[in-house]
């Protein structure tokens, strides 16, 4: 049994760095810094070391202190390197360099896009999230759960579930989350904290944003291109990309949300949404992207337009025929 095996791993050695995806959401970021804590209190040294800052908004979570950005000056040798959340071994940038010869990887993730990269791989893509598998994970371990463990992976599940409203949510998520809110959690609190919290100047600039929405093929996809200088536009404590699904979903007709961001002038970042029709997790996979049938990413090497010109053209493949929208 693979939960058996990392335990064993996790007893014989003493020297950890557990990781995610650059940018983390509250799902990889809960789960790492609840694995760190797991780790610390069994006695094992341990740092959490991400390619990129940590996001503004994630800083009130538990320990998120523990956070550190990668650096080429780090003198740290594990002997495990932990990855959560993470579809494949290049989303976590240049942290990859911490495995050299002789250190274990573990991969722990819910993804159906990940490419078992690691020398155990704990992927369970029955899972709502990363932090429901690491909360039974700890459970085989036998570890001591404690508020701040609870409440980063209740964190990580209620955002990877859209609140409990996506179709990854199960009977065992909702018997996961009585477990973990028998802590006595802030729910009000930490449900503020993750989408009440848009400042008003973003607020602004989002509405403007939205003006400049598009829709194609019969108003089954809706597109919003952002050039780097919009994309900057916003705070660091603001998640525009969560902000903009959440806003679309509520739309009746739309299939796929698809949002371009440019990264430089011939690099595109692609994030889609599916209500089901398209799986596009599949879809991205020539992207060098990754994710779930109804929620993925990927690169185009491509600028920005050009970008949006060949997705709309894929996608009108796969799409049925409806009106004569664009």
């Amino acid at each position: 049994m693979i939960e058996r095996a990392i335990v064993r791993l996790i007893k014989k050695h003493t020297t950890f760095l557990v990781t995610m995806h650059v940018n983390p959401d509250p799902d990889a970021l809960g789960a790492a810094l609840a694995m760190a804590l797991f780790l610390r209190a069994s006695g094992k040294k341990v740092k959490v070391v991400n390619d990129g800052i940590c996001p503004e908004w994630l800083k009130f979570m538990p320990q998120s202190r523990l956070y550190e950005v990668f650096d080429e000056a780090m003198k740290f040798a594990p002997d495990v390197v932990i990855v959560m959340d993470s579809g494949d071994i290049k989303r976590i940038g240049r942290v990859a360099r911490f495995i050299r010869p002789g250190v274990t990887v573990v991969n722990i993730d819910h993804h159906v896009t990940n490419n078992n990269f690691g020398d155990h791989n704990l992927v369970r893509t029955e899972l709502s999230s990363t932090s429901e598998n690491l909360y039974l994970l700890l459970k085989a371990a036998g570890a001591r759960f404690t508020r701040d463990i609870a409440t980063l992976l209740y964190l990580g599940i209620l955002t990877d579930t859209g609140s409990f409203g996506f179709d990854c949510t199960s009977s065992h998520t909702h018997q996961v989350i009585a477990e973990l809110l028998k802590f006595k959690l802030p729910v009000s609190d930490l449900y503020r904290q993750v989408y009440e919290t848009m400042p008003e100047k973003d607020l602004k600039i989002f509405l403007s944003l939205i003006n400049t929405l598009s829709l194609h093929h019969g108003g089954q996809v809706a597109c919003l291109t952002l050039t780097k200088r919009q994309a900057a536009r916003f705070s660091d404590e603001f998640d525009l990309k969560d902000k903009v699904f959440t806003f679309l979903r509520a739309v009746k007709g739309i299939e796929v949300i698809m949002i371009l961001t440019q990264q430089d002038a011939k690099k595109t970042r692609l994030n889609l949404r599916s209500r089901g029709m398209v799986d596009v997790a599949r879809f991205v996979l020539p992207f060098n992207g990754g994710g779930h049938k109804k929620a993925s990413g990927g690169f185009v090497e491509l600028p920005l337009f050009r970008s949006k010109a060949l997705i709309l053209e894929k996608l009108g493949k796969i799409l049925p025929r409806r009106g004569k929208g664009a």
